[in-house]
């Protein structure tokens, strides 16, 4: 079942305003027709935020620190970073909180549909670096669907050029970015992303791969 923008607003008691807010985060998957948007109603059952997105700058940090980089810090974010990295280390499953805090780590999420023979192009794109899913350390790569990093500025021509629609049945996921990570991507990211998926099988991965995260003490 489909719920327009107020509806999905009303069955989480939040206002429009905020239901609003949660897609233009990605917290909240919808779609556009026209000028109205329009909500599966599985996402009014999706865990909610545990806390309030980091900083893009600390989303970062945050993410660098996961996948063990040398970071240059200024006095405040070696502070603000150790903090957060104790939380995470402390907490006894910390999905919840990384999903919450690294979603600014990206503009926002688009899902999209390709055919299933042109994701082996779609992936060789250099516009695009593969993560989450799509990620050989994840282990989960599929032939039929692709996950990954765009920049904004190349968003609109990259989907024109690899035919990408919007679809019920999406396998394309793209975070798009205002700047582009190194590739290969960090470990970091590739965590950040599975996690968002909100499944049981990406849940796992993400967790196994947390186990051997070095944190900067």
């Amino acid at each position: 079942m489909q719920l327009s923008l107020s509806e999905y607003a009303e069955a989480r008691g939040v206002s429009r305003q905020r239901a609003l807010a949660l897609i233009n985060s990605g917290q909240v998957k919808a779609k556009r027709i026209g000028r109205s948007w329009v909500i599966d109603q599985l996402e009014v059952n999706q865990k909610p935020a545990s806390s309030r997105p980091l900083s893009s700058r600390m989303a970062r940090l945050l993410i660098s620190a996961m996948s063990g980089e040398k970071l240059k810090l200024d006095s405040q974010e070696r502070f603000f970073l150790h903090r957060y990295v104790e939380r995470v280390r402390r907490e006894d499953s910390p999905l919840r909180l990384l999903n919450s805090w690294l979603r600014s780590r990206q503009i926002r999420v688009v899902d999209v549909a390709a055919n299933p023979a042109d994701i082996v192009e779609i992936s060789s794109d250099r516009r695009v670096i593969a993560s989450g899913i799509s990620d050989s350390r994840a282990g989960l790569s599929s032939a039929r669907e692709f996950e990954g990093y765009v920049e904004a500025s190349n968003l609109d021509r990259f989907l024109r050029d690899n035919l990408l629609l919007e679809s019920d049945a999406p396998n394309v996921r793209l975070h798009v970015v205002e700047e582009m990570p190194d590739a290969p991507i960090p470990i970091g990211f590739v965590i950040a992303d599975l996690i968002d998926w909100n499944r049981p099988r990406e849940d796992g991965r993400a967790i196994e791969l947390l186990k051997d995260v070095t944190w900067p003490h």
